[in-house]
């Protein structure tokens, strides 16, 4: 499935953190969580079984950060996405780095639109 909005980047990589924390594979919530420790929260965990095709769909989205070349910029939408994905609260994240949350918001969605650009075209 190919994504062209910022919106759909977005659900694709939340999605993938859950799937990756459900999953409880060796480089799961772990792994995942490592890479973000100020994410204090837990992933809701559901009761469910992922088909082989979703788990590679969510580590193909997850792969979509290393597109993102700025390393402060990304790492600001990697919290914003685990935060959405049940990992902590934004507004703490935002609040202990010193940020201006609408702010921040408002570049996530600018580089989600960026995003989806290079990831269509390199479909």
């Amino acid at each position: 499935m190919s994504v062209s909005t910022s919106e759909e980047v977005m659900g694709r990589l939340v999605e993938a953190v859950e799937v990756i924390a459900v999953t409880g594979k060796g480089d799961g919530p772990k792994a995942v969580f490592a890479a973000w420790p100020d994410c204090r929260g837990k992933v809701a965990k559901r009761s469910r079984t992922f088909l082989p095709a979703q788990i590679s769909r969510a580590e193909e989205a997850l792969t979509w950060f290393a597109l993102i070349e700025d390393a402060d910029a990304r790492r600001a939408l990697q919290f914003e996405v685990m935060c959405k994905a049940g990992g902590g609260k934004f507004s703490r994240i935002c609040e202990k780095y010193g940020w201006k949350r609408t702010t921040v918001t408002s570049r996530n969605k600018v580089l989600l639109s960026k995003l989806a650009k290079k990831i269509e075209l390199s479909s």
